[in-house]
């Protein structure tokens, strides 16, 4: 379903935890409200809080700072939206800075909306292209107070709607195609979704033929394809509300037909590749609403109907592969429960993991995400949990869920989701142990993880398999050592050395005979992780700089035959190559 967003303390990491599922980190604390977040691809996480009464501030993690308080003046209140690796971050925002009655988005501190509205902006933002330009909408003088698309400063919808305009964009695809809906003069008392892309600017009105006249459509999601899931209504199709994969009717071979008094009902949700997922209530599902998963070219499956019996209502949540999400209460559960389905089996996950079976109220399950492996993250209550929703990860492999609070923070608290990414790292917040304020986590999967790569230490021409390198992982706020981690190189300069996942700011590399060397930058650790890198020969007595002393070790054991740190390039003698290594590194010290 569409979303329409409105307007630090010192990292904890726990390391070395045999069995531990997640790898839990202390972002930021003593925020007193909590609002939206972000967390990208490559696990950099963005969120808004309150840390100064009043003002509902933006915080990067590559920083912890608070973003927008010198853009925004006072009495701010700002989310971010969605980054771009080249662009950065969008958020938006209102302050004291924009005049009274104004919110405007930004990419990183560059206002991209008042020279478009002019005076009395509302402006929301949406998403960044491939190529990292954003798209965007919103009302303000310059365009009559009519609610428009923007691709940068390229009003996409004026021309379409006419006067009277009301435009929301729902998807936009890698493929730069957008999808949304909008009313205005020229579709007459219609409401369309439309598809454009954004690479031409063309537009496709894709609910006009398949509705009628009467018409009013809600656009939903694009699949990597660029097929549009919408549902709508109109004189084609009876004035009953249907789902829709471009132009073909899902809902209504499946539901089948109505009358006044067995109406049919139908919303679609999401899809992946061509699964589409929607509820719909009819005569055929007594009027009940169901949640199907249907494979566009194949078939549909009620999920819920033998689930969770007479007297029952679900939504589903979201679909990815053929991994379906969804929430239901029913005669056969007698608890609002969260449940997965997967071709052929479909599991109550807080049944699972609370009991109680058909014991009235005894547990309440929320989805939040699945993953197409099956694996979940969803919210739980219970008497185990104080009757706090607890953030749980469910493993489908493993038939089990793991409880992220309790494992991170060992005590009950409400938690709040804040985003999650598909390597199923996840941001979210939970109350600190007062109650007082909140906390921020990073959760990543303590998956096994592997630093690798090439070194290049110019001169050594031993093996490097003796070589010992050890990996430091910098906490990303306080800039403290996090995890350290020792292990030999391969022969043939390669290395391959386990790590701790998560995210960190910086890791230091020290090797015998080597200069240290700090690698810069913010960046996630999962999995196997490629960084090549060089290092300096030279430091005979490790102190982190070629100076005299390593020149005199040097030639005291000059012509002995031996693996000590002062044969430097590991031929097994100190000779003239060692001296010369020295003398050509002189003067050179570690960071």
């Amino acid at each position: 379903m569409r979303t329409i967003s409105g307007v630090l303390g010192v990292l904890t990491l726990t390391i070395g935890v045999y069995g531990q599922a997640f790898i839990h980190q202390k972002l930021g604390e003593n925020f007193t409200q909590i609002g939206t977040g972000i967390l990208t691809e490559s696990g950099l996480p963005f969120w808004s809080a309150e840390a100064i009464a009043g003002n509902l501030d933006v915080f990067k993690i590559t920083g912890n700072n608070n973003f927008t308080a010198s853009i925004l003046g006072l009495n701010r209140i700002a989310d971010p939206i969605d980054y771009h690796p080249t662009a950065g971050l969008m958020w938006e925002g209102s302050g004291s800075a924009l005049g009274a009655g104004n919110t405007d988005v930004f990419v990183e501190t560059t206002n991209i909306t008042a020279s478009v509205l002019g005076t009395g902006r509302y402006a929301f933002g949406f998403k960044f292209t491939s190529t990292g330009q954003p798209v965007w909408y919103g009302s303000g003088s310059a365009n009559s107070n009519q609610i428009d698309i923007f691709l940068g400063s390229t009003n996409l919808t004026a021309t379409i709607l006419g006067s009277s305009r009301d435009a929301i964009p729902a998807a936009l695809n890698a493929n730069d195609q957008l999808l949304w809906d909008g009313a205005g003069a020229n579709l007459g008392v219609n409401r369309d979704v439309f598809r454009t892309n954004l690479s031409n600017l063309t537009t496709t009105n894709i609910s006009q033929t398949p509705l009628g006249n009467n018409r009013f459509a809600v656009a939903v999601a694009l699949n990597s394809t660029n097929n549009a899931v919408w549902y709508g209504s109109g004189s084609a199709n009876g004035d009953y509300n249907d789902v829709y994969y471009d132009s073909t009717n899902i809902s209504f071979p499946v539901i089948g037909g109505g009358n006044i008094t067995n109406p049919r009902d139908a919303v679609a949700y999401d899809v992946s590749g061509t699964n589409l997922i929607w509820t719909g209530r009819s005569a055929t599902t007594s009027q009940f609403y169901d949640s199907f998963v249907t494979t566009v070219g194949g078939g549909t499956v009620n999920m819920s109907n033998t689930t969770l019996g007479a007297g029952r209502d679900s939504y589903p949540i979201d679909v990815e592969g053929a991994s379906v999400l969804w929430n239901g209460i029913g005669a056969n559960t007698n608890n609002y429960d969260v449940f997965v389905t997967r071709p052929g089996t479909t599991r109550n996950l807080s049944l699972l993991r609370f009991g109680g079976g058909t014991t009235i109220g005894v547990r309440e399950g929320y989805g939040v995400a699945v993953f197409s492996n099956g694996n979940v993250f969803w919210f739980g209550k219970h008497s185990t949990t104080n009757d706090k929703a607890h953030l749980f990860h469910y493993n489908w492999t493993n038939d089990s869920s793991t409880n992220l609070v309790q494992e991170a923070v060992n005590r009950n608290a409400e938690a709040i989701h804040l985003a999650h990414n598909s390597a199923e790292q996840v941001l979210w917040a939970i109350p600190n142990a007062a109650g007082s304020s909140y906390e921020v986590y990073l959760s990543t999967p303590n998956r096994p993880t592997n630093l690798q790569g090439t070194v290049t230490i110019a001169g050594f021409v031993g093996n490097t398999s003796q070589i010992a390198l050890t990996i430091r992982q910098y906490d990303p706020y306080t800039g403290n050592i996090a995890a350290t981690h020792t292990g030999n190189m391969n022969a043939g300069s390669t290395y391959s050395i386990a790590v701790t996942p998560g995210l960190y700011d910086g890791l230091r590399i020290t090797a015998p005979r080597c200069l240290a060397r700090n690698i810069l930058g913010l960046r996630r650790l999962l999995g196997a992780t490629t960084l090549n890198f060089s290092l300096t020969l030279g430091d005979v007595n490790g102190d982190n700089v070629i100076d005299d002393a390593d020149l005199l070790e040097v030639l005291f054991n000059f012509g002995s035959s031996t693996n000590a740190p002062a044969d430097l390039n590991g031929d097994g003698v100190v000779d003239d190559a060692d001296l010369l290594i020295v003398l050509f590194n002189f003067g050179a010290q570690g960071d």
